[in-house]
């Protein structure tokens, strides 16, 4: 997990499109939990900057979502999909291997 939290962290945040970004799970990971073992909470994660963060921990995911006019879990799923394509070298266009 640890190489796809890296991955979204050089992504740009999905709001504003800068850099420097504070991964935001969409499921929550739960107290007591080892955050640093692998879960598939840690697959649920998207780039967004420290403010936007919060702001998404503060008002929850549907008013975040209606704020922003964005489906986080579908940009979620395009970016993890995204890193297994890259990460398997699967070519995007006809789903073949490339070389």
């Amino acid at each position: 997990m640890t190489d796809y939290k890296e991955y979204v962290k050089t992504l740009p945040c999905l709001i504003c499109g800068r850099g420097g970004v504070d991964p935001a799970h969409l499921k929550a990971v739960g107290a007591g939990r080892k955050r640093e073992l692998p879960k598939w909470e840690d697959y649920t994660i998207i780039p967004l900057n420290h403010e936007y963060h919060q702001e998404l921990h503060y008002i929850g995911i549907t008013k975040f979502e209606k704020k922003y006019k964005i489906n986080l879990y579908k940009e979620a799923l395009i970016i993890l999909a995204k890193w297994i394509f890259h990460k398997y070298k699967i070519g995007l266009e006809n789903g073949e291997e490339t070389e």
